[in-house]
Protein backbone atom coordinates (compact mmCIF):
# COMPACT_ATOMS: atom_id res chain seq x y z
CA UNK A 1 0.00 0.00 0.00
CA UNK A 2 0.94 4.01 -0.71
CA UNK A 3 0.65 5.54 3.23
CA UNK A 4 0.68 9.07 3.48
CA UNK A 5 1.88 10.01 7.07
CA UNK A 6 0.75 13.41 8.08
CA UNK A 7 3.51 14.22 11.18
CA UNK A 8 6.22 11.58 10.01
CA UNK A 9 8.63 13.20 11.97
CA UNK A 10 7.33 13.24 15.34
CA UNK A 11 8.19 10.84 18.10
CA UNK A 12 5.27 8.47 17.21
CA UNK A 13 5.36 9.34 13.15
CA UNK A 14 8.62 8.04 13.14
CA UNK A 15 8.05 4.89 14.67
CA UNK A 16 4.64 4.72 12.27
CA UNK A 17 7.28 5.14 9.54
CA UNK A 18 9.65 1.89 10.67
CA UNK A 19 6.49 0.13 10.94
CA UNK A 20 4.96 0.81 7.70
CA UNK A 21 8.22 0.25 5.80
CA UNK A 22 8.86 -3.03 7.50
CA UNK A 23 5.22 -4.01 6.44
CA UNK A 24 6.57 -3.72 2.75
CA UNK A 25 4.09 -0.49 2.48
CA UNK A 26 5.53 2.61 0.00
CA UNK A 27 5.62 5.32 2.78
CA UNK A 28 4.69 9.37 1.86
CA UNK A 29 6.47 11.21 4.93
CA UNK A 30 3.96 14.90 4.94
CA UNK A 31 6.91 17.25 7.52
CA UNK A 32 6.55 20.84 7.61
CA UNK A 33 10.77 21.03 7.05
CA UNK A 34 11.94 18.37 4.32
CA UNK A 35 15.14 17.86 6.17
CA UNK A 36 13.48 16.35 8.87
CA UNK A 37 11.93 13.36 7.10
CA UNK A 38 12.51 10.04 7.90
CA UNK A 39 14.93 8.12 5.51
CA UNK A 40 14.07 5.42 2.61
CA UNK A 41 10.29 7.76 2.38
CA UNK A 42 8.84 10.09 -0.42
CA UNK A 43 9.00 13.78 1.06
CA UNK A 44 5.98 15.65 0.97
CA UNK A 45 6.76 19.41 2.56
CA UNK A 46 3.13 20.64 3.80
CA UNK A 47 1.92 22.28 6.87
CA UNK A 48 -1.13 20.02 8.71
CA UNK A 49 -3.65 23.30 7.70
CA UNK A 50 -2.65 23.37 3.54
CA UNK A 51 -5.49 21.20 1.85
CA UNK A 52 -3.54 22.39 -1.32
CA UNK A 53 -0.42 20.52 -0.20
CA UNK A 54 -1.54 17.69 1.59
CA UNK A 55 -3.69 16.55 -1.78
CA UNK A 56 -0.76 16.68 -3.76
CA UNK A 57 1.18 14.18 -0.94
CA UNK A 58 -2.23 12.29 -1.48
CA UNK A 59 -2.46 11.88 -4.45
CA UNK A 60 -2.35 8.16 -5.63
CA UNK A 61 -2.02 7.24 -2.26
CA UNK A 62 -4.29 4.10 -0.58
CA UNK A 63 -4.50 5.38 3.13
CA UNK A 64 -3.72 8.34 5.19
CA UNK A 65 -2.35 8.10 8.81
CA UNK A 66 -2.59 11.51 10.78
CA UNK A 67 0.03 11.40 13.67
CA UNK A 68 -0.10 14.92 14.79
CA UNK A 69 0.10 15.86 18.21
CA UNK A 70 0.91 18.24 20.81
CA UNK A 71 4.47 19.25 21.15
CA UNK A 72 5.62 20.72 24.54
CA UNK A 73 5.53 24.43 24.81
CA UNK A 74 3.73 25.12 22.02
CA UNK A 75 0.39 26.93 22.74
CA UNK A 76 -1.75 25.73 19.32
CA UNK A 77 -4.52 24.72 20.89
CA UNK A 78 -6.32 24.00 17.37
CA UNK A 79 -3.81 21.33 15.73
CA UNK A 80 -5.68 18.58 15.89
CA UNK A 81 -9.50 19.59 15.11
CA UNK A 82 -7.54 22.00 12.03
CA UNK A 83 -5.63 19.74 10.77
CA UNK A 84 -8.48 16.56 10.62
CA UNK A 85 -10.46 19.13 8.86
CA UNK A 86 -7.88 19.85 6.37
CA UNK A 87 -6.74 16.21 6.00
CA UNK A 88 -10.34 15.46 5.07
CA UNK A 89 -11.07 18.02 2.85
CA UNK A 90 -7.82 16.98 0.66
CA UNK A 91 -8.60 13.17 1.29
CA UNK A 92 -12.39 13.84 -0.63
CA UNK A 93 -10.37 15.86 -3.34
CA UNK A 94 -8.56 12.54 -4.01
CA UNK A 95 -10.66 9.58 -3.33
CA UNK A 96 -9.47 7.84 -0.48
CA UNK A 97 -11.39 6.70 1.91
CA UNK A 98 -8.78 4.77 4.52
CA UNK A 99 -7.81 7.56 7.43
CA UNK A 100 -6.01 6.07 10.87
CA UNK A 101 -5.92 9.51 13.14
CA UNK A 102 -3.62 9.03 16.99
CA UNK A 103 -6.38 10.54 19.24
CA UNK A 104 -5.44 9.68 23.32
CA UNK A 105 -7.70 7.70 26.21
CA UNK A 106 -6.96 10.63 28.65
CA UNK A 107 -10.32 12.88 27.38
CA UNK A 108 -12.85 9.16 27.28
CA UNK A 109 -14.17 6.93 30.18
CA UNK A 110 -15.97 4.00 28.58
CA UNK A 111 -14.66 1.14 30.35
CA UNK A 112 -12.87 2.64 33.13
CA UNK A 113 -11.54 1.26 35.89
CA UNK A 114 -11.77 3.17 39.06
CA UNK A 115 -8.74 4.51 39.58
CA UNK A 116 -8.72 6.02 35.91
CA UNK A 117 -12.55 7.47 36.20
CA UNK A 118 -12.59 8.42 39.53
CA UNK A 119 -8.92 10.05 40.36
CA UNK A 120 -6.73 9.99 37.33
CA UNK A 121 -9.31 11.62 34.42
CA UNK A 122 -10.98 13.89 36.56
CA UNK A 123 -7.57 15.80 36.97
CA UNK A 124 -6.32 15.86 33.78
CA UNK A 125 -9.59 17.09 32.62
CA UNK A 126 -8.61 20.28 34.19
CA UNK A 127 -4.99 20.33 33.50
CA UNK A 128 -4.90 19.35 30.11
CA UNK A 129 -8.49 21.00 29.30
CA UNK A 130 -7.80 22.38 26.12
CA UNK A 131 -6.12 19.61 24.81
CA UNK A 132 -8.56 17.28 25.59
CA UNK A 133 -11.18 19.46 23.99
CA UNK A 134 -8.60 19.73 20.76
CA UNK A 135 -8.64 16.05 20.74
CA UNK A 136 -12.27 15.43 21.09
CA UNK A 137 -13.28 18.01 18.05
CA UNK A 138 -10.76 16.16 16.24
CA UNK A 139 -12.67 12.93 16.64
CA UNK A 140 -15.86 13.98 15.95
CA UNK A 141 -15.09 15.69 12.72
CA UNK A 142 -13.65 12.07 12.08
CA UNK A 143 -16.48 10.03 13.05
CA UNK A 144 -19.28 12.46 11.03
CA UNK A 145 -16.92 12.49 7.89
CA UNK A 146 -18.35 9.34 6.62
CA UNK A 147 -14.51 8.01 6.00
CA UNK A 148 -13.19 4.53 7.40
CA UNK A 149 -11.55 5.91 10.65
CA UNK A 150 -9.76 4.34 13.25
CA UNK A 151 -9.20 6.46 16.22
CA UNK A 152 -6.30 5.24 18.07
CA UNK A 153 -6.60 5.91 21.77
CA UNK A 154 -3.24 5.72 23.44
CA UNK A 155 -2.70 5.99 27.32
CA UNK A 156 0.01 7.94 28.73
CA UNK A 157 3.13 8.09 25.95
CA UNK A 158 6.20 7.14 27.60
CA UNK A 159 9.56 6.06 25.53
CA UNK A 160 10.53 2.83 24.91
CA UNK A 161 10.88 0.16 22.24
CA UNK A 162 6.94 -1.14 22.39
CA UNK A 163 5.66 -4.68 22.54
CA UNK A 164 4.19 -6.96 19.66
CA UNK A 165 1.55 -8.55 22.18
CA UNK A 166 0.33 -4.77 23.39
CA UNK A 167 -3.37 -4.52 24.31
CA UNK A 168 -5.81 -3.15 22.68
CA UNK A 169 -9.53 -3.22 23.25
CA UNK A 170 -12.06 -2.03 20.80
CA UNK A 171 -14.03 1.00 21.92
CA UNK A 172 -13.33 0.62 25.41
CA UNK A 173 -10.27 1.58 27.82
CA UNK A 174 -7.90 -1.10 28.51
CA UNK A 175 -8.39 -1.49 32.53
CA UNK A 176 -5.58 -0.99 34.90
CA UNK A 177 -3.00 -0.52 32.71
CA UNK A 178 -2.11 3.64 31.84
CA UNK A 179 1.17 3.64 29.34
CA UNK A 180 1.56 3.34 25.90
CA UNK A 181 4.99 3.92 24.19
CA UNK A 182 5.51 6.28 21.31
CA UNK A 183 6.77 2.80 19.02
CA UNK A 184 3.60 0.85 19.88
CA UNK A 185 0.90 3.88 18.85
CA UNK A 186 3.46 3.57 15.34
CA UNK A 187 2.94 0.21 15.56
CA UNK A 188 -0.62 -0.04 16.31
CA UNK A 189 -1.54 2.63 13.72
CA UNK A 190 0.23 0.49 10.89
CA UNK A 191 -1.98 -2.20 12.26
CA UNK A 192 -4.75 -0.69 11.80
CA UNK A 193 -4.21 -0.11 8.18
CA UNK A 194 -5.23 -4.28 7.60
CA UNK A 195 -7.53 -4.75 9.90
CA UNK A 196 -10.68 -4.24 8.80
CA UNK A 197 -12.67 -4.85 12.34
CA UNK A 198 -11.45 -1.58 13.74
CA UNK A 199 -12.65 0.72 10.83
CA UNK A 200 -15.44 2.47 12.02
CA UNK A 201 -14.14 2.33 15.82
CA UNK A 202 -11.62 3.76 18.55
CA UNK A 203 -8.97 1.44 19.72
CA UNK A 204 -7.97 2.41 23.08
CA UNK A 205 -4.34 0.51 23.59
CA UNK A 206 -1.11 0.47 26.46
CA UNK A 207 1.25 -1.96 26.96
Amino acid sequence: MRIVIIGASGRSGRRAVVHALAAGHEVVSVVRTPSSAPESTQVAQADARDVDALAVAMTGADAVISMLGFVKGDADTRILRDGMAATLQAMQRTDIRRLIAISAAAPYVAGDDPLARFIAKPILRRVLRANNEDTMAMDAAMTASGVDWTSIRPGRLIQGTGATDYRARIDLSVRWHYSTTFDTVGHAAVDALTNPEWIGHAVYITE
